[in-house]
């Protein structure tokens, strides 16, 4: 990186370290709010589905705004927005107001991962991204590790309110350090203040134009894009799956989580050594591939020893693949149109997300759980299998020269 700017880059990383700190003290404290408050888990299981709604309403139209709108700006304001809006929670006693509530803050979320990318693409030179792609893994998986640690302290120390008073402090203070990241990143100046039905209308156009004209990565996209939204369906499943087939106790299903966190930190610290020998491309297919193989391994386990096996080989792995996608689609989608593409694609998936959701979870009930994880586990495999024969076909194609 360029030395004069080093600050920039460990600012960014800071306050996005800070803010998924802030992330998992917000889940696990809602998540416990929402249980305490009604006795339910088909409540709680409620708050997972507010996510992939909240991403199928902002993106038809978000990826207009972050195009034209100043990034930085835009990732203050919905910073300092889902802090104001988690304050309110704890006085909050309607569960209608509390789903209400998360919406919003969902809804916040899923415009601040295109804006903070896009921020993220320009602030970095072309040669530095794939490098920088390893240390944010590296920061993320050091959330996953702290933030549920320090939640924990504090239910210990406090209650719920105070952990959501913390988790509103780490908000401002991500918006506070992005304060101080520059404003001007490019040389268009072609902002505008507001957008119309014809802007989305024309941006949709756009967006439908660059995906004809670049189907290699459509393909590679919606593929790797199909394993991770076949993660999120067997996530769904996990707890379910390590209590009534591996018959784990609370303890024992707490440890295995933690070996998930120190796979996705062991597998940050190896994406970090291997960057300079590997490509983009080698960083997604091999990611790909092993994380479904973790999976497979999880869903034939009997025993905590191979469950634990396969969470940390599919932990591990995911950092390689995250570190590899996020390279190849900066390297590939132009960066005026990326919030478009980013939020548009986003939309597509999540909506594909809550589909597989609700099917597994309709599956489980007619099957047994074992035979859905396990079947999910092997379409996984089958499609990371497709997503490597695609990278390794496609090497000529200049679409996918992500190689830097």
């Amino acid at each position: 990186m360029n030395k004069l700017k080093w600050k920039f880059p460990v600012l960014y990383l800071s306050a996005v370290g800070i803010a998924n700190i802030g992330g998992w003290i917000y889940l696990l404290a809602i998540n416990l709010m929402v249980l305490e408050m009604t006795g339910s888990a088909l409540a709680v299981a409620g708050l997972y589905m507010i996510k992939p709604v909240a991403h199928m309403l902002v993106g038809v139209w978000a990826g207009s705004l972050i195009d034209r709108a100043s990034t930085k700006h835009l990732m203050i304001s919905l910073d300092l927005l889902r802090a104001a809006f988690i304050l309110m929670l704890p006085f909050m006693e309607s569960i209608f107001l509390i789903y209400s509530v998360v919406m919003i803050i969902q809804m916040a979320g899923a415009m601040f991962e295109p804006a903070s990318f896009k921020y993220m693409t320009l602030l970095l030179p072309k040669h530095d991204r794939k490098r920088f792609n390893a240390l944010l893994s590296f920061v993320h998986s050091g959330a996953f590790v702290l933030g549920p640690a320090v939640a924990g302290l504090l239910f210990m120390l406090g209650s719920l309110e105070m952990a959501l008073f913390v988790n509103v402090g780490t908000f401002v203070i991500s918006g506070g350090l992005t304060l101080f990241l520059p404003t001007q990143l490019t040389v268009s100046t072609t902002e505008k203040t507001g957008i119309t039905l014809h802007d989305i209308k024309n941006d949709w156009n756009i967006v439908w134009a660059f995906s004809r004209q670049a189907m290699p990565f459509v393909l590679v996209y919606m593929g790797f894009q199909g394993v991770m939204l076949l993660t999120a369906a067997l996530d769904s499943m996990e707890v379910a799956f390590a209590k009534e087939v591996l018959t784990l106790s609370d303890s024992a299903y707490g440890s295995l989580v933690s070996v998930a966190g120190i796979g996705f930190l062991m597998g940050a610290v190896c994406t970090n050594m291997l960057i300079r020998f590997t490509s983009a491309k080698q960083l997604m297919a091999i990611g790909s591939l092993f994380v479904a193989v973790g999976y497979v391994i999880y869903s034939v386990s009997t025993t905590y020893l191979v469950a634990g096996i396969g969470c940390f080989i599919l932990s591990c792995f995911l950092s390689f693949a995250n570190t590899g996608f996020m390279t190849f689609i900066q390297s590939t989608i132009p960066v005026d149109i990326m919030g478009r593409i980013s939020s548009l694609y986003g939309m597509v998936s999540s909506s594909i997300q809550l589909s597989a959701v609700l099917l597994f979870g309709f599956a489980a009930q007619l099957f047994s759980i074992k035979i859905v994880v396990m079947g999910g586990s092997i379409l996984m495999f089958l499609v990371a299998c497709v997503l490597l024969a695609t990278l390794i076909n496609s090497k000529s194609s200049s679409q996918l020269q992500v190689d830097s």
